[in-house]
């Protein structure tokens, strides 16, 4: 995490701060995959302090933001900005989140029904298409 790259990363911790500031009030994070990855750490924490934060990351494979910026550099393909194969669920469960994959929009409604009556944090992976 840097200053230098803006928002990038900062959702995901500042969820698990606001669940420790306004432990009256509902929490979710919505977060895009690349983001994410720059504080995924911060699902540990959520999961040892029992805070019941909805995480949704927003998964279409990949650094978008870094892709974008890239051409500023001259740079048509950025190295290491593809996450073809990265689990956020794994990831989650690993930390000691619960984590629900989405593939269809037909799926989200149950899916955040679910993670918003939880007494613990949930991590909603959403996967989409890249656009």
């Amino acid at each position: 995490y840097t200053c230098a790259s803006g928002g990038l990363g900062h959702g995901l911790p500042a969820a698990v701060g606001v669940a420790l500031a306004r432990p009256d009030r509902r929490v979710i994070a919505l977060l895009g995959d690349g983001s994410a990855m720059y504080s995924i750490q911060g699902l540990w924490s959520a999961a040892e302090l029992a805070l019941p934060v909805a995480f949704v990351i927003v998964n279409n494979r990949g650094y978008r933001a870094l892709d974008e910026f890239a051409v500023h550099f001259d740079l048509a393909t950025p190295p290491g900005t593809h996450l073809a194969h990265l689990d956020f669920c794994a990831l989650a469960r690993a930390q000691g989140v619960e984590g629900v994959r989405v593939s269809r929009c037909a799926e989200l409604d149950g899916a955040l029904r679910m993670a918003l009556t939880a007494t613990h944090p949930v991590l909603i992976e959403v996967c989409v298409e890249d656009v």
